[in-house]
């Protein structure tokens, strides 16, 4: 394999969407040689010029050709180089093959009956309700179970969903997740879905705007130590009430700190690790929605901004060069993605009048960052922005052709009484089409 020789040990970024962007970024800013590696360099986050690019057919299915395409780009590198694992997937295959790696990589991930942890995430509810971890209610139809128990037990409106989408599933349904008010609504959406999927959770939806959610970020060292410690929340998310963030804010929040700290020790983790939280309304307390270990978070170039670069603290600190702990960081810094933020604007909050025009623009107000747009690596907004033109090109031609989209095609096939369901429970569509509301 052809690449620039290096001065110092370089980072291999696993994934060049907006998590590896943000990677790539914070390493290539301070002078660390960045290697991104990526099945779709067409994408937004491939056209950054903070890395060297190398494609991978297998990346998108985490096959073992990443594995061999690794070992050939190890036996090239005069250095060890550092890996930055970007999502589930990815992370998963690394610790895994942990063993064929090491005599070329170096990384800071716990134990494989941790990271495990982490990536299975009934797993790690189960484990949270063992321990007493804040958790809303949550049952499993994993094994022997009651949904008539369930359902006369669960507060609504309730949250139905698969512990692992399948492609069934996204065939069948084509959202993640549905919502249920009732226990009618609950028990038929459960005749609907079980015969499809029968691994589910089953978990109490807790009232609060997109602004009760919560994250701790840290950076463990090998013995627990925190390196780092930030805190932020999220404003605006797609979709609402339930997905990623699209507009989110550094916020000083030291107990939510702790609180993360707290949980990633108790169960062993090492390395880079986030604890999402959401404020229950209904009791005041901060609970967990998400815990991820070992592989960077959608929005961390948030936390570079305000004032901790992550990703050279884990460079620095798997490479055994001291690191002092950092935890001050600027409030009030915002982080938007361009793309999404515009979408879940349009669908949601605008037609639910919680934003007019004037105040969707305030509230980009203040110092920012983006999941694309900066001054000085142009590529990746540019590229946004050719696709969002082409798609829009795409929907003008549809409509003038009178053709639906597949997704509308495959809801009007079915059944008008099975459709009526799914909309009213599906949080991905409109508050017009959505019969259960969220906060």
């Amino acid at each position: 394999m052809n690449l620039p020789k290096y001065d110092r040990p370089p980072a291999i970024v696993l994934g060049l969407g907006q998590n590896g962007l943000g990677t790539c970024r914070a390493l290539g800013r301070v002078g660390v040689p960045v290697i991104g590696i990526d099945s779709d360099l067409t994408q937004p986050g491939a056209q950054t010029r903070y890395c060297t690019k190398v494609e991978c057919e297998e990346f998108v299915k985490a096959g073992s050709g990443l594995i061999e395409t690794l070992q050939e780009i190890g036996r090239s590198l005069d250095h060890k180089a550092v890996l930055f694992p970007s999502g589930d997937l990815n992370v998963q295959l690394i610790s895994r093959h942990r063993e064929e790696l090491d005599p070329w990589f170096l990384y800071r991930l716990p134990p494989k009956d941790i990271l495990e942890l982490f990536l299975d995430k009934k797993s790690f509810y189960k484990l949270a309700m063992e321990r007493d971890y804040p958790l809303p209610r949550t049952w499993f139809t994993d094994g022997v179970h009651d949904i008539e128990a369930i359902s006369s037990d669960i507060s609504y409106p309730c949250l139905i969903k698969p512990f692992q989408p399948t492609a069934n599933w996204r065939d069948t349904f084509d959202t993640r997740l549905f919502l249920a008010d009732s226990k009618d609504m609950l028990r038929r959406l459960y005749d609907l879905i079980y015969p499809v999927h029968q691994d589910l959770i089953i978990q109490e939806y807790m009232p609060g705007d997109d602004s009760q959610v919560v994250w701790g970020v840290t950076y463990l060292d090998a013995q627990q130590n925190p390196l780092a410690l930030w805190t932020g929340r999220k404003l605006r998310m797609y979709p609402r009430g339930f997905g990623t963030a699209t507009l989110a804010e550094s916020k000083k929040m030291p107990w939510i700190a702790d609180e993360a700290v707290r949980i990633l020790r108790g169960v062993g983790h090492v390395g880079y690790g986030v604890v999402e939280f959401k404020k229950d309304r209904r009791d005041d307390r901060f609970k967990i929605t998400e815990a991820t270990g070992g592989r960077t978070w959608f929005p961390h170039s948030l936390v570079t901004r305000s004032g901790i670069n992550l990703p050279y603290i884990w460079y620095r600190e798997v490479l055994g060069e001291k690191v002092e702990p950092q935890t001050e960081f600027e409030e009030g810094i915002k982080w938007i993605h361009e793309e999404r933020d515009l979408k879940t604007v349009q669908l949601y909050f605008l037609p639910e009048k919680r934003l007019t025009y004037w105040s969707w623009l305030q509230s980009y107000r203040g110092k920012r960052t983006y999941a694309y747009s900066a001054w000085d690596d142009m590529g990746p907004i540019l590229n946004s922005l050719g696709r969002i033109v082409e798609a829009g090109k795409g929907r003008l031609r549809r409509s003038v052709k009178h053709k639906e989209p597949e997704r509308e095609r495959a809801r009007q096939s079915r059944p008008k009484h099975l459709q009526e369901l799914l909309l009213a429970a599906d949080p991905t569509v409109g508050q017009g089409l959505r019969r259960v509301t969220v906060d």
